[in-house]
């Protein structure tokens, strides 16, 4: 058995969820995506700073999101983005964690969706999609799933929960 098939129920629970739907088929309002990804750039860096802090990303520095995250909103040009009830607390929750296992298991789960779902969502978002492109992905792929074990899956379901808090608060304040 293999971690993704650990996390399926999970996984299926957050790609199903409403505001995951209207991304994946291009629906969402510009000012959405660029609120969604605010709420991403807090929850990347907190996540970022802490794996690298901790080693975490020891040779895996590339799949840093933040600078790209950044990129994109410059795009958007937005003034008054909210950060939501769910960052906060999900940004306090990982900024606390110091196991390495835990933190990969966060990599895991954001980034490489970023990597496999990415491209699908680039094709159908507003602006440049910097998030979603990644230099030597696959050898970025090979160098995390090399760190993976099947003790991470209940912290990847737990990173799974606050993703879709961050898309129950998105959905509600959008009526989505």
């Amino acid at each position: 058995m293999a971690l993704r098939d650990l996390i399926k129920q999970k996984h299926d629970q957050a790609e199903n969820h409403a505001f995951v739907k209207t991304l994946f088929a291009g629906k969402l309002p510009t000012k959405v995506y660029a609120e969604f990804l605010y709420n991403q750039l807090f929850i990347y860096r907190a996540l970022e700073v802490t794996a690298t802090n901790t080693g975490a990303l020891n040779d895996i520095e590339d799949i840093k999101r933040v600078e790209k995250i950044e990129k994109d909103l410059k795009f958007f040009n937005y003034i008054d983005l909210k950060i939501y009830p769910s960052t906060y607390q999900y940004t306090n929750y990982v900024t606390n964690i110091t196991d390495v296992d835990k933190l990969l298991a966060h990599i895991y789960v954001r980034h490489m969706g970023d990597m496999f779902g990415g491209a699908m969502i680039k094709k159908v978002t507003p602006g440049p999609g910097n998030m979603y492109e990644f230099e030597n992905k696959n050898e970025l792929i090979q160098k995390l799933r090399s760190k993976l074990s099947l003790n991470m899956a209940d912290e990847a379901n737990t990173v799974f929960d606050f993703a879709i808090k961050l898309f129950e608060d998105l959905a509600n304040e959008y009526d989505i």
